[in-house]
């Protein structure tokens, strides 16, 4: 952990944003699968930069991180859209989408970390 640079640890914010984004999305009215693996593969990546400790690997990884995560977000919209659509037309309130809300500020906040991070160094070594 001592050799670490700053963009290990920015993606380590992103796991745990990813963790959060997994409970987060529990609450949201309509569901995919798919979402939870994704944010599932997100922390399965940080893991494998955890114990790896291979150089060349661990700088692409946040940007596989930033990818899946951003990925969870947009596809997250598939089941979504009518709701949203509902909330515009006053058909329905906003409470009913603001756990959607939150879990796309939340998705985005962690890709946009990851793809800061994949700028940054992984390690502290030459």
């Amino acid at each position: 952990m001592k050799n670490r640079g700053i963009g290990f640890y920015l993606t380590l914010v992103a796991c745990a944003l990813a963790l959060i984004d997994i409970f987060v999305y529990t609450s949201v009215m309509y569901k995919m699968t798919s979402v939870f693996v994704l944010l599932v593969a997100v922390i399965a990546v940080e893991c494998a930069a955890f114990f790896l400790n291979n150089k060349i690997l661990n700088e692409i990884l946040p940007i596989v991180q930033g990818v899946l995560l951003g990925l969870a977000a947009a596809h997250s919209f598939y089941v979504m859209v009518n709701q949203i659509g509902y909330v515009i037309a006053a058909l329905d309130t906003v409470d009913t989408i603001t756990s959607f809300i939150a879990f796309v500020v939340i998705a985005l906040a962690g890709t946009i970390l990851c793809w800061v991070s994949g700028f940054l160094k992984q390690t502290n070594e030459a």
